[in-house]
């Protein structure tokens, strides 16, 4: 795992095991769905937009984990680059997932995809 996943993972997990973050449901979890939720931060992200993504100061994020029953677990947030830590986050829960979050997330080989 390259170090800005594993930082990314490390934090997101400590956070959910604290209860930290607003879990929120979906039936089918779309591409859409997250987009909007991203759009929220835009003003952080923005002038970041031109750099290479370890020079940004905050990077969107989702980290996913699938459960035997066919539902998936994932963790939407922003991650603080300067700060080292998660600066907004969500849990999501969900039946189903869009081809694009399945893609971003190679069929599910890789937990972590980097929104920029």
């Amino acid at each position: 795992m390259e170090p800005l996943t594993l930082l990314i993972w490390a934090a997101v997990w400590a956070g959910v095991s604290a209860c930290l973050y607003v879990t929120v449901y979906f039936l089918n979890l779309t591409f859409q769905i997250l987009v909007n939720w991203f759009r929220t931060f835009a003003y952080l992200m923005v002038e970041n937009d031109r750099r290479a993504i370890r020079n940004r100061e905050k990077i969107g994020f989702t980290l996913q984990k699938s459960i035997a029953n066919e539902d998936f677990n994932f963790v939407q947030g922003i991650f603080d680059q300067k700060a080292g830590e998660v600066y907004d986050a969500r849990v999501i829960k969900a039946g189903s997932v869009d081809e694009k979050i399945k893609e971003a997330h190679s069929y599910g080989r890789k937990e972590v995809a980097l929104w920029i």
